[in-house]
């Protein structure tokens, strides 16, 4: 894979938060803001956001939303033995894979909504991160969506997605170098 300087994006995105807080992803309809970093420097991008992005306080509360967490409680509530059971047997007509990658994305948009619902920030921004977490069952590009089509979780302040994979074209990128994805709304840095 291509090497890149990814830490002009942390800058950039802090940087469109103060500027263009009401306006991030307004043209495409959604208020997301996408950074694409390569899976490899994961640790120290996340490092280079949690810095900058302190810098944003007090003007702005930054409310990260861990998803490799919500994922794991959702499999400790399931049980990992029966989620391999039924992946390895599936009932007739079911798809587990589907149904588990549905359940984390819902667990998702109620951590998103109660994110801004407890804030009293007049300038909330949600983060989400280590998405890697989804893989293989579900992605980025379904988390969004899913807060977009659900009224009850669709946001109205931004909320910045931090994707693990590479950006290949200016609206396409590849999660974890594994699943292309295109992203039609909101904007990808």
């Amino acid at each position: 894979m291509m090497t890149f300087d990814w830490k002009w994006k942390v800058f950039e995105a802090t940087e469109r938060l103060r500027s263009r807080y009401e306006f991030i992803g307004r043209s495409t309809g959604a208020p997301f803001l996408a950074l694409v970093y390569p899976p490899e420097a994961e640790a120290a991008f996340l490092r280079e956001w949690h810095t900058v992005a302190a810098g944003l306080s007090p003007e702005f509360v930054v409310n990260t939303v861990n998803v490799l967490d919500l994922t794991q409680e959702t499999v400790s509530e399931i049980g990992a033995d029966n989620i391999v059971s039924a992946i390895a047997d599936p009932m007739p007509g079911s798809d587990p894979a589907s149904d588990l990658g549905a359940a984390w994305i819902t667990r998702i948009a109620d951590a998103v909504r109660n994110a801004v619902r407890h804030t009293t920030s007049p300038k909330p921004v949600v983060v989400l991160e280590k998405l890697a977490a989804l893989f293989p069952v579900a992605g980025p590009r379904e988390v969004m969506q899913h807060l977009w089509d659900d009224p009850t979780s669709a946001p109205e302040s931004p909320v910045v997605v931090l994707i693990p994979g590479y950006l290949r074209t200016p609206r396409t990128y590849s999660f974890l170098g594994q699943r292309e994805e295109f992203m039609y709304r909101g904007d990808l840095l």
